[in-house]
């Protein structure tokens, strides 16, 4: 016979591991299908920039899906961004969708997708802060990929990261593509961003200290939809037979957020 202490120390422990195995499945924060959510905030909010249109059947499943205009000028193309918080402030999350790059595709020198961020986070160049940061994914020259992060490092004027060891895009092809982004210990170097390029990791960084103090505000909170090429120089630009920029396109579908490490 189980002893009352024993049997209630089982129910705890089994309490416990279905806890975790929830926890590690994860929450969803943040979805958009655009089949049955187009008056979602976020699919209002993207429907409403200009260089995005819904694009009805072009999913990977015959779904509906959105198609981004990449417009080429002399520095790249014209940035697409859209941020959106998320309705929850979290330690560790997954950012995950579909994309399609158009057979046409150019990858010139490389260019940002999506990514996470804290409250005020930071991008372009600006410069470091304490409570700021971001995490986002660049498609890089011949379809690699790799991390693009603004962490606490003050010498460095652009975003850091690690290139993936081989192309992982193809164009005219749905690749799932998903961020990891675990926060460091305020002010300590142990945060970390993984890359899974249709359910293989592909790129990992770690020894990140994307934030140098706490707070709230220094949590995960917010979608950067973010994606352009760039770039400083007309050898990010994407250009026609005659040299002239010109505008390229991508599909994406199913944006997900998860609270942890989802896949």
């Amino acid at each position: 016979m189980i002893k009352p202490m024993l049997l209630l120390g089982l129910f705890l422990m089994l309490g416990t591991q279905l806890m975790a195995a929830e926890g590690a499945a994860g929450r969803v924060l943040l979805r958009a299908d655009f089949d049955h959510e187009t008056t979602s905030s976020l699919t209002r909010a993207l429907l409403a920039h200009k260089h995005i249109t819904l694009a009805e059947g072009a999913g990977p499943d015959g779904s509906n899906a959105i198609r981004v205009a990449y417009v080429g000028y002399e520095m790249g193309s014209e940035r697409v961004g859209v941020r959106h918080p998320l309705g929850a402030i979290v330690n560790q999350a997954t950012l995950s969708f579909d994309v399609r790059f158009d057979e046409e595709f150019q990858w010139t020198l490389g260019g940002k997708l999506h990514g996470l961020g804290p409250k005020n986070p930071i991008t372009g160049g600006r410069e470091r802060q304490p409570d700021g940061w971001s995490a986002r994914i660049m498609f890089n020259q011949d379809g690699h990929c790799s991390t693009y992060l603004y962490d606490q490092d003050k010498e460095k004027v652009y975003g850091i990261g690690r290139r993936s060891a081989k192309p992982v895009f193809e164009p005219g092809r749905w690749h799932h593509v998903a961020i990891q982004v675990g926060l460091n210990s305020p002010g300590e170097a142990d945060g970390f961003s993984r890359i899974l390029i249709d359910g293989e990791e592909v790129v990992h960084s770690d020894k990140v200290m994307f934030r140098g103090v706490g707070g709230s505000e220094t949590q995960i909170q917010a979608l950067l939809f973010s994606t352009f090429h760039g770039g400083n120089s007309p050898r990010w630009t994407p250009v026609d037979a005659q040299g002239n920029p010109t505008t390229v396109y991508a599909l994406y579908d199913n944006f997900e957020v998860t609270e942890g490490l989802a896949k």
